[in-house]
């Protein structure tokens, strides 16, 4: 065999490599930079006025390096989404302070979600997020939309899992028919969420009757359940289906007992009863907008009454602080404040009873 024959061989029998496309983003950027990160997120849209700017203050300042959730799930470790069904996949701990990006990511997104929350308590499921995933993206300033038209938000994506995994979010993912990708598409919050950041639930339930006397006032109670029945409508569209889910329900169910206080549910049948007894007794020859119009009046009024109680303990300790110097007054509220968070909001007539004792007026 001469030479020639081979080299013939030896290049025949040679193994051509194997195309592939790594280093490609590399070589499109022709030597740029590598970009860390295209967005920075931020609460970029209108907050409501109310409860929800009220939750939203409360989120904003919460410091998630030292949040016992956060740091349980990272010593356990992150499971993806696309890994929750598989029963051999190990999550990897990771360290306990999360990095500063992921905590812009989680605040912003509770911002977002906070601000486009529905707090009616007349909704079938409170707290539901009333505006779709991308636009959430778009809110936190993380919407990335390529040249060909694809749209991208990954960190909404991530910090949605992470919420989800905390138990903050119960979120449903199903098929959207439009792309017909698998996304979050529908959204509540759970009460961990408000219970995390300091939010207690006698306070929700303040914020929640002011929110429904707000509405009954302004004459907003029809306006806020078309709004909510355009978006059960938007959802029904999609081809979201909650009757099947049996579970869900019951949780979601469980959310609306929790947060709705036993004297909000009382007045609500008392109202209902009001307009039965109204609607039985009209005569033929009074108008209904009339009669619904003096049921509004008598119940506004009722109410009224309700929300005055007597505050004797009140009355009695503004009168001693009238003739008390300020910075006395300041350092017993301080010091019962830090030794009973809280009560305050749960109980005010015990609050001022206790301030009355240690002055010793009592």
């Amino acid at each position: 065999m001469t030479s020639a024959n081979l080299i013939t061989v030896e290049s025949s029998t040679l193994i051509k490599p194997r195309q592939t496309r790594r280093g490609e983003a590399n070589a499109l950027r022709k030597g740029l930079a590598k970009v860390h990160r295209r967005y920075q997120p931020g609460l970029s849209c209108a907050v409501p006025r109310g409860m929800a700017s009220k939750v939203v203050a409360r989120v904003s300042s919460h410091n998630w390096h030292r949040n016992p959730d956060l740091v349980e799930l990272r010593r356990s470790g992150y499971v993806p989404y696309t890994k929750r069904n598989d029963r051999h996949y190990v999550p990897k701990p990771m360290r306990v302070h999360a990095r500063s990006e992921a905590c812009e990511a989680l605040t912003a997104l509770s911002q977002v979600m906070a601000a486009n929350c529905d707090y009616n308590p007349e909704s079938d499921y409170p707290f539901e997020i009333m505006a779709p995933m991308e636009q959430l993206a778009h809110y936190m300033g993380v919407l990335h939309v390529y040249n060909n038209g694809r749209k991208a938000y990954d960190v909404a994506l991530n910090a949605l899992s992470v919420m989800e995994q905390l138990q903050y979010a119960i979120v449903l993912h199903d098929k959207d028919t439009d792309s017909g990708q698998n996304k979050p598409l529908r959204i509540w919050l759970s009460e961990k969420f408000f219970t995390s950041r300091g939010i207690a639930v006698d306070e929700i339930r303040q914020w929640l009757g002011q929110f429904r006397t707000w509405a009954i006032k302004n004459g907003l109670t029809e306006t806020l359940r078309t709004k909510y029945e355009r978006h059960l409508l938007r959802i029904e569209h999609i081809g979201i289906d909650l009757k099947n889910r049996h579970s869900l329900r019951n949780r979601l169910k469980q959310i609306k007992r929790w947060v709705v206080s036993p004297d909000l549910a009382r007045e609500k049948e008392r109202a209902v009863g009001q307009l039965e007894d109204a609607l039985e007794n009209i005569e033929n020859g009074d108008r209904l907008d009339n009669v619904l119009d003096s049921l509004q009046d008598r119940i506004k009024d009722s109410a009224k009454v309700r929300n005055k109680p007597g505050r004797p303990f009140y009355q009695a300790y503004a009168n001693w602080t009238g003739k008390t110097v300020p910075h006395k007054v300041a350092q017993l509220e301080m010091q019962l404040k830090r030794d009973k968070p809280g009560l305050l909001t749960s109980d005010p007539e015990a609050y001022y009873q206790l301030l009355l004792e240690r002055a010793g007026q009592l």
